[in-house]
C-alpha cells in the first residue's frame, strides 16, 4: 500500500511539473503572467483576429452547446403547451455575428433567448461549466499533493418517488445530506466541498431517482477512503441494503473528466418532456420553481470568496501552442465610464466595456461585446460578437438598420486586425473558406429548433460559389483517379488471377503430355548421367 501511495504522488509531482514547463512557455510568449501558481488572462483583444496560431481543434460553428440548446428548446416549447412560457418577454432572440466581414455584410446564427432558468440545460450550462472550473482551481490550488479529492454517490431516499412526493422529497434529501456531511467533518474522515442532487425521470414508473454526487476531500491513501466509506454507510440509516454507495478515489489524470461528469447540467426537465406527459411535466415546473439543486461546502466556498475578493474568478481557457485546456483566472471588469467604448474597443473589445444603451420595451439589436478569438481550421483566430434581443426585422445594414451599441465599430476593427496579422488585404472568399462547410451543413439542417442562420446576399453567394468550387475540384479528382486506374485494371486482375492459377496450369499441361506420351521431366525408370 505504501509503495502504490509513492507511486501516485510521483505521477502527481510529474504533472506538477509539465503544468509549471506550460506555464513558462506561455510566460516567455508574453501570453500571461504567474500568480499563486495559475495563469492571469490578459484582456481579450480584437487586434488578435487573424494570427496565427496552431489549431488543436474545437472550432465547429454550431457545435459546443448545440445539443443542450436543442434540449432546452424541446423543454420550451412543452412548457407552452401546458401554460407555461419559459422565453423571455417577447420572444426575443440573441444572435452571434462572425467578426472581420466587410461594411453591411453579416452572417450571424440567432437562437431564442431563454428565461434564466436552470430547468433548461443550455441556461444551466452556463454555472455548471463555471463550477466546474471553481472545482478545478480548488484542486490544484488546495488539494493536489496535500489529500485527496474523492467522488461520492449515494442514493437520498429510500425508494423511487413519484410528482406527488417531490418537493418533500427534495427537503428530506438536503436534510439528510447536511446532517451527513457536518458527522462527517466532526469525525476528521473527509470535508464535503461541492453536492449535487439528480432527479432523473422514469417514464414508465413516473417515478423520480434522487441521488446525490458529492465531491469530499480526505488525507491521502486508500486506507482514508475504506474508513470514511464505512463512516458514510453506517450514518446512512435510510440505506439498508448500502447497494447504491460509491467512494472512489479520482486519479490525478481523471479529475478533469470526474469534475464535469459530476456537475453536468440536469435534464429532467427534457427527460420528461420527451415522455410527453404533460400531467407531470405540468406539475414538475410547478414543485421544482425556484429550486436550487446544488451546494457550494467548506474549503471550496471559502476559495471562491478569496477569488471574489481578489476581483478574479477561474475560466477553463484552451493554450494556443498545446491544445491542452487548463484552468486559469481573469479579471472582473468594473463599469466603464461613457464614451469609452471606442478607446477599449481598439485596445481590447471585453465584453464588459461596451455601454449598453438603454433597455425598453420597443429596444433591440443590443450589442453585448465579444469574445476572445479562437482558433479556426485554417490556423488563425476569428472571434464573434453577441447581440441581444436580436430582431430581424429591424436588421439590415445596407439600409440603415443595424445593431444599437458597437458591432460594426468591432466589426471593422476585426477585419483591420486580420489585415494586419495576414499582411494581405481582405478577400471575402479566404476568409470564410475554412469555416464554409459547417456554415452549409447548419444551412442544409431540415430539423432545426435552436438556431436560425443569417447572412447577407453577398455573403451566400461567396458560400455557395466556394462550395461549388469544391464540388467541382471532387468530381475532378474521381474522374481523374478512374482515368488513372480504370484502364489497367483488367490487365492487373488477369496478371493476378494468372499467378494463382499457374500452379493448376502446370498440372493441367503434365497431364496433356502423360496422355500423348511426351513427359517433360524423366520417369521414375530412367537413369541420367
Amino acid at each position: 500500500m505504501k509503495k502504490n501511495n509513492a507511486g501516485n504522488f510521483r505521477a502527481q509531482r510529474r504533472c506538477a511539473q509539465r503544468r509549471r514547463d506550460h506555464q513558462k512557455l506561455k510566460q516567455n510568449s508574453g501570453q500571461a503572467k504567474h500568480i499563486y501558481g495559475h495563469e492571469v488572462l490578459p484582456p481579450k483583444t480584437l487586434r488578435q483576429v487573424g494570427r496565427e496560431v496552431e489549431y488543436h481543434g474545437g472550432f465547429r460553428l454550431g457545435s459546443g452547446s448545440e445539443k443542450y440548446r436543442k434540449m432546452s428548446a424541446v423543454v420550451a416549447e412543452m412548457a407552452a403547451e401546458v401554460g407555461h412560457d419559459l422565453y423571455r418577454p417577447g420572444k426575443k432572440k440573441a444572435a452571434q455575428f462572425l467578426l472581420g466581414l466587410p461594411d453591411n455584410e453579416y452572417l450571424a446564427m440567432c437562437y431564442p433567448a431563454f428565461k434564466h432558468d436552470k430547468r433548461l440545460p443550455s441556461v444551466a450550462l452556463v454555472d455548471t461549466t463555471q463550477t466546474a472550473a471553481n472545482l478545478q482551481y480548488y484542486y490544484e490550488s488546495k488539494v493536489q499533493g496535500r489529500a485527496q479529492l474523492a467522488a461520492l454517490t449515494f442514493p437520498a431516499l429510500e425508494d423511487r418517488i413519484p410528482i406527488d412526493a417531490y418537493s418533500a422529497g427534495v427537503e428530506l434529501a438536503f436534510k439528510r445530506m447536511n446532517t451527513l456531511k457536518t458527522a462527517l467533518k466532526k469525525s476528521g474522515l473527509g470535508d464535503f466541498v461541492y453536492a449535487q442532487l439528480e432527479a432523473p425521470f422514469q417514464p414508465e414508473t413516473e417515478t423520480f431517482y434522487l441521488h446525490f454526487h458529492v465531491f469530499l476531500t480526505f488525507d491521502l491513501g486508500d486506507v482514508h477512503r475504506q474508513r470514511a466509506l464505512a463512516f458514510i454507510k453506517e450514518n446512512s440509516p435510510w440505506l439498508q441494503s448500502k447497494a447504491g454507495v460509491h467512494l472512489k478515489r479520482i486519479a490525478h489524470q481523471d479529475v478533469a473528466r470526474s469534475i464535469r461528469y459530476g456537475t453536468k447540467p440536469s435534464t429532467t426537465a427534457y427527460e420528461i418532456s420527451m415522455s410527453e406527459n404533460k400531467q407531470v411535466f405540468e406539475a414538475y415546473l410547478n414543485v421544482s420553481k425556484g429550486r436550487r439543486l446544488t451546494r457550494t461546502e467548506g474549503l471550496l466556498k471559502e476559495t471562491m470568496q478569496e477569488l471574489k475578493a481578489q476581483g478574479r474568478r477561474a475560466k477553463f481557457s484552451q493554450c494556443e501552442n498545446t491544445g491542452r485546456l487548463s484552468v486559469c483566472l481573469v479579471e472582473k471588469v468594473g463599469k466603464r465610464e461613457p464614451g469609452a467604448i471606442e478607446q477599449l474597443d481598439r485596445k481590447g473589445g471585453r465584453r464588459q466595456d461596451t455601454q449598453k444603451p438603454k433597455k425598453g420595451d420597443n429596444t433591440n439589436n443590443i450589442y453585448c461585446g465579444c469574445r476572445r478569438p479562437v482558433a479556426s481550421p485554417s490556423g488563425r483566430q476569428m472571434a464573434f460578437g453577441y447581440v441581444q434581443d436580436f430582431c430581424e426585422l429591424s436588421f439590415e445594414p445596407s439600409l440603415g438598420k443595424g445593431v444599437q451599441g458597437s458591432l460594426f465599430e468591432a466589426n471593422r476593427i476585426a477585419r483591420l486586425a486580420w489585415e494586419t496579422n495576414t499582411g494581405k488585404p481582405f478577400d471575402l472568399k479566404e476568409f470564410l473558406s475554412p469555416i464554409a462547410d459547417d456554415i452549409m451543413r447548419l444551412f442544409r439542417d431540415a430539423d432545426v429548433q435552436s438556431y436560425t442562420v443569417i447572412a447577407s446576399p453577398k455573403v451566400l453567394k461567396t458560400l455557395r460559389q466556394i462550395q461549388k468550387e469544391r464540388e467541382h475540384r471532387s468530381r475532378c479528382q474521381k474522374r481523374v483517379q478512374r482515368g488513372r486506374f480504370g484502364q489497367t485494371r483488367f490487365a492487373r486482375t488477369l496478371i493476378r488471377w494468372a499467378s494463382k492459377m499457374s500452379g493448376a496450369l502446370d498440372w493441367l499441361k503434365n497431364s496433356i503430355n502423360r496422355i500423348s506420351g511426351k513427359t517433360s521431366r524423366p520417369s521414375s525408370g530412367t537413369v541420367t548421367n
